[in-house]
């Protein structure tokens, strides 16, 4: 029996965008293309300043106005041009066809609202429920992630952080959206609760069948959850490729600093390797190679031109001008994969 090919819940091609003042122009994604299959969880890896929330804004076409500008590209969502919708369609969009967990839950929720109401409020406007009914499944809604439904009457500020992140995770789940935003949903937890979280949303997500883009600086967390890895830099992506090929055959001199810089469990006296230097000013970024003046492998071509991608199987690429004549895989990085799982 021939299997059918997995469908894409969101492809974006070639993204573009920018943030114009009278000063400057911020350049904030710069030519990102990336794929998300449905039932998939995609973790888009990088630095602080690397674009990534930027790209989870202009996902949902919440890039703020008048500043941000999308340039170019395209994205489509389960089919849908995001770019070429209106502000009402999109409001219907956002909630049903994709939703976001937002990075802090600290702030996220309403303070003068029932956490309750808050969800309630959702199902109101998305599907039309009344008053009570809409109630009822949002207490069926705390139940599913293990909040009990008599505390729907209570507010944000009587639960704790991880609770908050539940409530969260529960109203981003509410009209089952086929795509949901996770921008880095466990920054402000404990480990034991990060973990708690990770594990339910990926249960979650399995129940759904949804996919999920999961934004992180942790190659921890993206080592629990995901199915691919894209490593953004500067505002593109310098490395995609499955979970297995990211971890254990990467190709991108960024890719091994990241997980260079991290520690090796297996060799306590091993020392850090940092990478070099600072993420480039966006309004100000280096000619060819956004990443050349940080990287020890850098030729002169590297500073004159943009490198393009190469293709290593049907799901790895990197744009490096390391491979313009060989696929030769780096060899200097540790072998961190099997160490970095065991410890989650």
């Amino acid at each position: 029996m021939i299997e059918k090919p997995a469908k894409s819940i969101l492809e974006i091609d070639d993204l573009h965008v920018h943030f114009v003042s009278k000063e400057e122009t911020v350049k904030a994604v710069n030519g990102l293309s990336l794929r998300i299959n449905s039932g998939k969880t995609l973790g888009l890896v990088g630095e602080t300043g690397a674009g990534k929330t930027t790209t989870a804004l202009t996902i949902l076409n919440l890039v703020p106005q008048p500043q941000g500008k999308i340039i170019g590209g395209r994205i489509l969502l389960d089919g849908i041009d995001i770019l070429a919708e209106s502000e009402s369609a999109m409001e219907d969009i956002r909630g049903n066809t994709v939703s976001m967990i937002f990075q802090d839950p600290m702030t996220s929720l309403n303070p003068v609202m029932t956490v309750g109401e808050q969800i309630a409020e959702v199902l109101k406007l998305h599907r039309g429920l009344d008053s009570k009914e809409a109630m009822q499944l949002a207490k069926e809604m705390l139940e599913t992630v293990g909040i009990p439904g008599s505390r729907s009457n209570e507010y944000p500020h009587q639960f704790s952080g991880g609770m908050k992140q539940r409530v969260l995770i529960a109203l981003g789940l509410t009209c089952k959206p086929k795509l949901l935003i996770a921008d880095e949903p466990t920054t402000a937890l404990d480990v034991t609760i990060q973990a708690q979280v990770l594990k339910l949303m990926g249960d979650l997500k399995d129940e759904f069948n949804m996919a999920m883009l999961m934004i992180t600086h942790d190659l921890g967390i993206v080592a629990e959850i995901c199915d691919d890895v894209a490593v953004m830099y500067a505002g593109s992506i310098v490395e995609s490729g499955t979970l297995e090929e990211i971890f254990d055959y990467k190709r991108h001199p960024y890719t091994e600093g990241l997980f260079n810089s991290l520690p090796d469990i297996g060799n306590k006296s091993h020392e850090l390797v940092p990478i070099q230097g600072l993420m480039p000013n966006p309004a100000d970024l280096p000619a060819g190679c956004p990443f050349h003046p940080r990287c020890e492998y850098a030729m002169s071509k590297c500073a004159e031109e943009r490198p393009y991608t190469r293709w290593f199987s049907d799901t790895h690429y990197a744009a490096c001008w390391l491979y313009e004549a060989s696929d030769k895989p780096m060899l200097k990085s540790r072998d961190y994969a099997k160490g970095q799982q065991k410890a989650i």
